[in-house]
């Protein structure tokens, strides 16, 4: 069996909020995404920025974009495209225009972050101004990946002299060379678009504005592994088919119709939700695991809970089982950053090697970059994890 993704509406403290599951193939919950309602995210609108302030020591500057929202421009790797240049200096200056694109969306006092590095997706692809380089995803592999990049290739040629690479998808092998080579014309007559109409905008203005985050996740997934995608919102439905119609023509689009049962009460979606927002998860064993979410960090506690066995052997596997449902949690609720874990104490060297190859397997699974970093003297496992998105407790709490 293979995995399935359920898309869905629910309300939560009278918001409407759009959720993305990932069951795998034992129906088990692997992964879940809430998206914020499309008038509450600027992530991956493009705007044409005006430079209010530059921030030396800090290596940064502070944008306005919209209407007035003020953002944050890191200044490493920093590769603009100007739209209004008041000074002849090279470096950016106050009261420059260029175009920006939102990448973090605003947390709490935090401001939106905001790149000069552009990214547009096409259906089966995506382009890029970070480099030049054509390429197709890491899971693409021998005659397949070579028949791809030679078609990108094929299609791209300036495309150094514009500025832009471009990567094609791992879906990419499920469409026909005639739709495949459309999705990278028109990503690429995106991409002009996008530099024409900037050109000529007022500062502040929005010159492209994303997909929903739901539509641009899905087209992320390896559709090799996705027997079904369901949904009982026909606007949903719609917008799904319209954007990615080879999920029609493959039949795996279903539109789940029961009026008394609906995708969130059938999951169980509330209470899901409701469990992730809390502190404390428990375990088969009895044991539990304490999971406290700061700014910068987040710190995670193995308890024994009920299992009151002090055999060596019960507490490894208690660790283990935690470990596996800890790298469950992280994609669940979408923690980032720094995560420090304290495990029960094992005076084994051996079954510690043991734990951190779990960890590190668990890890693989993960669809955001998630790694093992340490163990400290004090016996603490350190993990970092890239943020994408704002975790589930900062969209609903």
């Amino acid at each position: 069996m293979k995995n399935r993704i359920v898309i869905t509406k629910i309300e939560h403290r009278q918001k409407c909020y759009t959720a993305y599951l990932v069951f795998d193939e034992n129906r088990s919950l692997q992964e879940l995404q809430i998206f914020e309602p499309k008038d509450r995210s600027l992530l991956g609108h493009i705007y044409v920025g005006y430079v209010e302030k530059i921030v030396p020591n800090i290596q940064a500057a502070f944008i306005r974009v919209g209407d007035g929202q003020k953002c944050y421009l890191p200044l490493e790797r920093f590769s603009p495209v100007y739209t209004k240049k008041l000074s002849k200096k090279p470096q950016l200056c106050e009261g420059d225009e260029l175009l920006v694109q939102v990448i973090k969306d605003a947390v709490k006092t935090k401001d939106p972050v905001v790149s000069t590095r552009l990214t547009l997706h096409g259906r089966y692809c995506f382009l890029t101004t970070e480099n030049t380089r054509l390429g197709v995803s890491q899971k693409l592999t021998g005659d397949t990946a070579d028949r791809l990049r030679q078609l990108a290739e094929s299609l791209c040629e300036g495309h150094k002299e514009d500025g832009y690479g471009l990567v094609l998808r791992t879906n990419a092998i499920t469409v026909s060379r005639e739709e495949l080579r459309q999705d990278i014309l028109d990503v690429i007559h995106q991409y002009h678009e996008v530099l024409k109409t900037g050109k000529c905008a007022k500062a502040g203005a929005l010159i492209h504005r994303e997909i929903p985050g739901y539509l641009s996740r899905l087209k992320s997934e390896s559709m090799e592994v996705i027997d079904t995608v369901l949904t009982d919102c026909d606007n949903l439905y719609q917008e799904t088919a319209s954007f990615l119609p080879s999920l029609i023509e493959n039949g795996k689009l279903k539109l789940y119709q029961d009026d008394a049962v609906s995708l969130a009460t059938l999951y169980h979606l509330r209470g899901t939700i409701e469990e992730l927002i809390g502190s404390r998860v428990w375990l088969p064993s009895g044991a539990n695991i304490i999971i406290e979410s700061l700014e910068t960090l987040t710190v995670i506690d193995v308890n024994s809970g009920k299992n009151q066995s002090r055999k060596p052997e019960t507490l490894f596997n208690i660790n283990v089982e935690a470990a596996r449902e800890i790298a469950r949690q992280l994609r669940l609720r979408n923690i980032s950053g720094m995560i420090i874990i304290d495990f029960i104490n094992m005076e084994s060297e051996e079954q510690q090697q043991k734990l951190i190859h779990v960890i590190r397997e668990e890890l693989k699974k993960d669809s955001v970059p998630a790694r093992f970093v340490d163990i400290t003297k004090l016996g603490l496992v350190e993990l970092t994890r890239k943020k994408g998105y704002k975790s589930l407790r900062e969209i609903l709490i």
